[in-house]
């Protein structure tokens, strides 16, 4: 027998048919796409830093947004203090790495190679888990990971 909706953990509830996960992924996936086209054609206009910069006030209507929610301020508060310091510290990592892509973009690199390149961040990621984080890869990733390097040479190929 299936939990009512009123006792199922909103974070488990499939939304659009599928798992809250895959969701936000593929959303992201969409949002980040069309970022990536969006970025290219600001690049025309404006130069990275005063992109990074309208970038970053783009993002206050959805910082009214998530402030609103009430886990903004729940947990106890040395799980605060270290989370606020991490949430700072990728800000600073995220808004460097934008400025870096807009740079590539006003350089003249072209959406559809600069946007694949640095989308392969998640080798980084996954190098910094398996280091630091003592998470495990298998063989599989391991194969994916060596693809992501010969994609990242042949995208960057004239």
């Amino acid at each position: 027998m299936s939990a009512s909706p009123i006792t199922q953990n909103p974070a488990t509830t499939p939304l659009l048919g599928m798992p809250r996960w895959l969701t936000y992924s593929l959303l992201t996936i969409v949002c980040w796409g069309a970022w990536g086209a969006v970025s290219k054609v600001a690049s025309d206009g404006v130069d990275a830093d005063t992109n990074q910069i309208l970038f970053t006030f783009g993002l206050l209507p959805l910082i009214v947004v998530a402030a609103r929610s009430p886990r903004l301020r729940s947990g106890l508060p040395a799980q605060r203090r270290t989370g606020i310091g991490w949430a700072f510290l990728t800000g600073i990592l995220g808004g460097t790495g934008n400025i870096a892509f807009f740079r590539a973009l006003v350089a003249g690199g072209e959406a559809a190679i600069v946007v694949p390149v640095t989308a392969l961040f998640p080798l980084v990621t996954v190098i910094l888990a398996v280091t630091f984080l003592r998470e495990r890869i298998g063989r599989t990733q391991i194969a994916g990971l060596g693809l992501a390097l010969v994609a990242i040479y042949l995208l960057s190929m004239d």
